[in-house]
């Protein structure tokens, strides 16, 4: 029998890192050919086609070339053949480009991202095992129709719901409610869930200049009068608690909001969603009596990147609105 085709796509990271003496440090250099090549196992999961999208350490990844890797995708997965797709990319903000994936490519064809917390020139990187399980998830074919999947230290994640929780272990994701919706091990891929809330945004275009404002006790509007003299696109505000904030950051809102300035209301807190309840002027009603957007139960992050998707797609208040309650949830 044939084999599946599986295209790799490279965007760099550090499961793509060496040692740059002239830099003191790991960079970004190994191409998405050589991560496969260290992989020969892989010619027993699938036939291996190889595009390099890019290749950069994850924290220095633009809005730009993370959503120009929609159009590699879509190009990639439109051929017959190809049965999904492995993305290597930085952990640092992959669950970002992960998400906004998941939005905007459109494909019932498995998309899974992996990367590494070890560097490719370590004695034993994570790499080249995180690969070959992405390998074997993209190529099974009770992976499709699930969007867009994150696949490290043998577990598998949603891509609206994953995060990362540590810097070096290897089962650095989690899930920001809930758990893995599946696992890769020695007896091969298992699932144990269908990701749920998924949304899909037919847009040529997003609008980066969203900004996320974290409350803290004692914060000023400082940041909402930037935003609102720089015109930005949106703010995501992160409030404390289910979703409260003090009176400088409601004033903040809602002058955000009289300038025109679509503001997402969400939490600061690692899971979670904002609640109605409290009564007094910054409490999350108040927020949403003044026309914030509820973010549910979608991260600052997550929000950011669907805020930045949705209006591409439509600046009608309602419209984003009508998105985030499909997307997050909660009240």
């Amino acid at each position: 029998m044939s084999k599946p085709i599986v295209c790799v796509v490279g965007t760099g990271g550090t499961i793509a890192s060496k040692y740059e003496a002239r830099l003191g440090g790991h960079v970004s250099t190994a191409s998405a050919q050589d991560l496969v090549s260290a992989v020969p196992e892989l010619v027993n999961v699938a036939d291996i086609r190889v595009i390099e999208h890019s290749n950069i350490n994850s924290a220095l990844m633009d809005t730009a070339t993370a959503f120009g890797l929609r159009d590699t995708l879509r190009k990639v997965l439109q051929d017959d053949a190809v049965a999904g797709a492995v993305v290597t990319h930085g952990t640092a903000t992959l669950e970002e480009t992960a998400y906004l994936m998941d939005l905007t490519v459109g494909t019932d064809k498995p998309v899974v991202f992996t990367g590494a917390q070890r560097n490719s020139d370590e004695k034993d990187p994570d790499g080249p095992r995180n690969l070959f399980c992405a390998a074997l998830i993209a190529a099974h074919p009770e992976a499709a129709k699930r969007g867009v999947l994150v696949a490290l230290g043998g577990e598998i994640h949603a891509a609206r719901d994953v995060t990362k929780i540590n810097p070096e272990i290897l089962t650095c994701f989690g899930a920001r409610d809930g758990g893995p919706i599946g696992s890769v091990t020695k007896h091969g891929v298992t699932f144990f869930a269908m990701p749920q809330r998924r949304v899909h945004l037919e847009v040529s275009r997003i609008r980066e200049n969203v900004h996320i404002i974290r409350m803290a006790q004692g914060a000023s509007d400082l940041l909402f009068r930037a935003c609102i003299q720089a015109r930005v696109d949106g703010v995501v505000v992160e409030g404390t608690g289910g979703g409260n904030v003090n009176v400088p950051f409601y004033n903040g809102v809602c002058a955000a909001i009289d300038a025109g300035i679509p503001v997402v209301a969400g939490l600061r807190l690692p899971s979670g969603a904002p609640h109605l309840g409290k009564g007094y002027l910054g409490s999350y009603q108040s927020l949403m009596a003044k026309g914030a957007i509820s973010s549910g139960y979608l991260s600052g992050i997550k929000s950011r990147i669907l805020l930045m998707a949705a209006l591409g797609h439509s600046s009608d208040l309602k419209q984003l609105h009508e998105i985030f309650a499909r997307a997050g949830g909660g009240t």
